[in-house]
C-alpha cells in the first residue's frame, strides 16, 4: 500500500493557524480517495516559501529519501516552493528517492510544472515587492514615512475617509527632539561619539530602543542613511528607497545594497524638521572628515577568535577595538562596564597556542588520550558482543519455532493455517541477516604508536594554525568550535594586562598537565577527559588560565 506524506505551509503570521489545518483536511480526504496510508503530516506556518530550511519541510523530506514514504502531498507547488532553484532540487531528490510529488492543483508534479511552477511562483515574488515599492512610493509623496519609528517623533493615530488607518503620520516628540538636537549640537562643537553615548548613560537617558546608547547608534552609516547624525527625516525629508534587500543564493540571508541616488524617492516634510540646515551641514562636514561611516562599524576581517571572548567585569562581548586589539564593547560603547584592559591579537593567539603547543604532548596528556581510547573500544566491543549474541539467541529461538510449524504440519494441521506465521518467522529472519552484515567486524584494539601518531597529528595541526600557517587557519575554526565554548577576558588587579580563562573542553585537557590550575584530579578519576577530542563522546568542560 502506497504510503504519503502530507505537506502544509502559509507565509506570514497575519494568517491563521486554521490555513494549515483547512489544507490538511483538504490532504486526507485526497489521500482516503487514492487508498494511501498517511504516514505523517508536516507543516510550516508563517513561513515564507522562499526558505529552504524549513522544519516540516526536512522532516517530509527525509522520510521521502529514506523510503518510507512514497508520495509527497501539497495543495500546490508553491506550498513547497516559491524559489525556483529547491523547487527544481526537491524535485530531483523525490524522483531520486522513487517517489511523486502530487498536489491538489497540479496533479502528479512532472518537470514541465517544476519549470512553469518556479517561474510562475518567481514572478508572482516580484510583482508583490513592486507592488509593496509602488505603495511605499504613493505613501511618501503624501508625506507619510514608510519605515519604523525614528527617535525623536511618535506616530499619529488617525482613520482615512474609507475608515482604514492612515499609516506612516509621524509628529514631533519634544522630549526626545531636544535628545537630537544635543547629540548634534555635542558633535559640532568636537566630541566624539563615544563620549556623547557615555554622558548619556551616565545620566540615565534611554537610547531609542529603551537600553543604553552606543557610538554606533549615534554616528550610524552614511551610504544607509542610518544612526542619529544621518537621519535626514531630523531636517524635514523623507527618503525612501536608499536600499535594497537580495538574498544570498548561497546563505539565503538578506544582504542589504545601495541604490543608485536616481532611484531614491525624497519628499519635504517641514512640520517634522528637528535640526536646522546651519547645524545639519556642519556636523556632515565633520562626518565627511572623519570619513563618513564610524570607525565602529566598518567592515573588517573575521578574526580566529571573534565570538568566543567574553568580558569577566559585565559579561559582554569583547570585540576587536583598533585595528589589533580586543576590548570590552560595553565599556568602548557605553561606559558602563569598567573593564578598560585590552589585550593584542597577537599577544592573545600566542598565549592560548602556547599553552596548546606546550601542554598537549605532556606525558600525563598522552597517558590520559590511551586510557580513554582504551575504555571507549572496550565499551565498543562489549556493546557489538552483546548485540550479536542477543541476535544469535533470537535466530536460536526461530528455528525452535519452524521445527515446531514443521512437526504442526506432519501432525495433520492444515499449513493454511500456519503459512501467516511461517511468512512472519521468515521475514524476522532476513531482519537479523541483513542486521547482522550490516554490523562492524570486531577488531582488535589499535595498537599504542599508531594511536599516539594520530595525536601527535593533531597536536601538529594546531602547531600550524598558531604558526600562522594560512591552509591550517582556513580550517581552524571548526577546531576551535568543538574544543573552546568561550574565553573570559580578567583584568589584572593593580597592574596592566588582562588574565584569560579558557571554558570547554579543551581547558579539560590542558588540566591534565597542569592539574594545580583546574580540577583535573577529579576529572580524570571521573573518566573526564579529552575523549571528546579523539572519539566524539561528550563530557562536561571545565576552565583553564592562561
Amino acid at each position: 500500500m502506497t504510503a504519503a506524506i502530507l505537506y502544509a505551509r502559509y507565509s506570514t503570521a497575519l494568517q491563521s493557524q486554521d490555513s494549515v489545518e483547512d489544507q490538511l483536511h483538504l490532504l486526507r480526504q485526497r489521500a482516503e480517495r487514492e487508498g494511501w496510508v498517511i504516514l505523517d503530516e508536516q507543516a510550516d506556518p508563517a513561513i515564507s516559501g522562499t526558505i529552504r530550511n524549513r522544519p516540516g519541510l526536512i522532516s517530509a523530506m527525509a522520510a521521502i529519501e529514506s523510503g518510507d514514504a512514497a508520495v509527497l502531498l501539497a495543495e500546490s507547488l508553491d506550498r513547497i516552493s516559491r524559489d525556483q532553484e529547491d523547487l527544481a532540487g526537491i524535485f530531483k531528490r523525490v524522483r531520486f528517492a522513487g517517489a511523486r510529488i502530487i498536489t491538489l492543483s497540479e496533479g502528479e508534479v512532472g518537470s514541465m510544472h517544476i519549470g512553469l511552477g518556479g517561474t510562475m511562483s518567481a514572478l508572482f515574488l516580484e510583482q508583490l515587492a513592486a507592488k509593496v515599492r509602488r505603495g511605499h512610493v504613493g505613501r511618501v509623496k503624501a508625506g507619510r514615512v514608510p519605515g519604523g519609528l525614528s527617535y525623536g517623533y511618535r506616530k499619529v493615530v488617525a482613520l482615512r475617509e474609507d475608515g482604514e488607518p492612515e499609516r506612516g503620520m509621524r509628529e514631533i516628540d519634544e522630549i526626545e527632539a531636544a535628545i537630537v538636537r544635543r547629540i548634534f549640537e555635542e558633535y559640532a562643537e568636537g566630541e566624539g561619539t563615544t563620549a556623547i553615548a557615555k554622558r548619556l548613560n551616565a545620566e540615565g537617558i534611554p537610547s531609542p530602543r529603551g537600553g543604553l546608547w552606543r557610538a554606533n547608534a549615534i554616528t550610524g552609516n552614511r551610504q544607509r542613511g542610518n544612526g542619529i547624525l544621518h537621519n535626514q527625516l531630523y531636517i524635514g525629508r523623507i527618503v525612501y528607497n536608499r536600499q535594497a534587500f537580495r538574498k544570498d543564493p548561497q546563505t539565503r540571508k538578506r544582504v542589504p545594497r545601495t541604490n543608485d541616488q536616481a532611484d531614491r524617492v525624497e519628499q519635504d516634510v517641514p512640520e517634522l524638521r528637528i535640526v536646522d540646515d546651519a547645524l545639519w551641514e556642519k556636523v556632515q562636514q565633520r562626518l565627511a572628515a572623519a570619513g563618513g561611516a564610524s570607525p565602529q562599524i566598518r567592515t573588517r576581517a573575521t578574526r580566529l577568535f571573534s565570538g568566543k571572548l567574553r568580558c569577566a567585569t559585565c559579561g559582554g562581548s569583547v570585540i576587536i577595538i583598533s585595528t589589533d586589539r580586543w576590548g570590552c564593547s560595553t565599556h568602548r560603547q557605553t561606559g558602563t562596564c569598567g573593564n578598560g584592559s585590552t589585550i593584542t591579537d597577537s599577544v592573545l593567539q600566542r598565549r592560548v597556542w602556547a599553552a596548546i603547543e606546550r601542554d598537549l604532548l605532556h606525558p600525563d596528556v598522552i597517558a590520559a588520550y590511551l586510557e580513554e581510547f582504551r575504555l571507549a573500544w572496550a565499551e565498543e566491543r562489549r556493546r557489538l558482543i552483546s548485540g550479536r549474541a542477543d541476535l544469535d539467541r533470537e535466530l536460536a529461538g526461530i528455528d525452535e519455532q519452524e521445527d515446531r510449524l514443521a512437526d504442526a504440519i506432519l501432525a495433520g494441521i492444515a499449513p493454511a493455517k500456519l503459512k501467516a506465521r511461517a511468512d512472519q518467522l521468515a521475514a524476522r529472519r532476513q531482519e537479523i541477516a541483513e542486521a547482522q552484515a550490516d554490523m562492524p567486524e570486531i577488531t582488535p584494539i589499535v595498537a599504542h604508536p599508531a594511536i599516539i601518531e594520530d595525536y601527535r597529528r593533531q597536536v601538529a595541526d594546531m602547531a600550524k594554525i598558531a604558526a600562522g600557517d594560512a591552509e591550517a587557519i582556513r580550517h581552524a575554526r571548526p577546531l576551535l568550535d568543538r574544543l573552546i565554548d568561550r574565553i573570559d577576558v580578567e583584568p589584572r588587579e593593580g597592574r596592566q594586562g588582562v588574565d584569560l580563562l579558557l571554558h570547554g573542553e579543551l581547558a579539560t585537557i590542558l588540566g591534565f598537565a597542569n592539574p594545580e590550575n583546574t580540577n583535573a584530579a577529579d576529572q580524570k578519576a571521573s573518566g573526564d577527559c579529552m575523549l571528546t577530542m579523539v572519539a566524539g563522546v561528550g563530557f562536561e568542560p571545565t576552565t583553564f588560565r592562561l
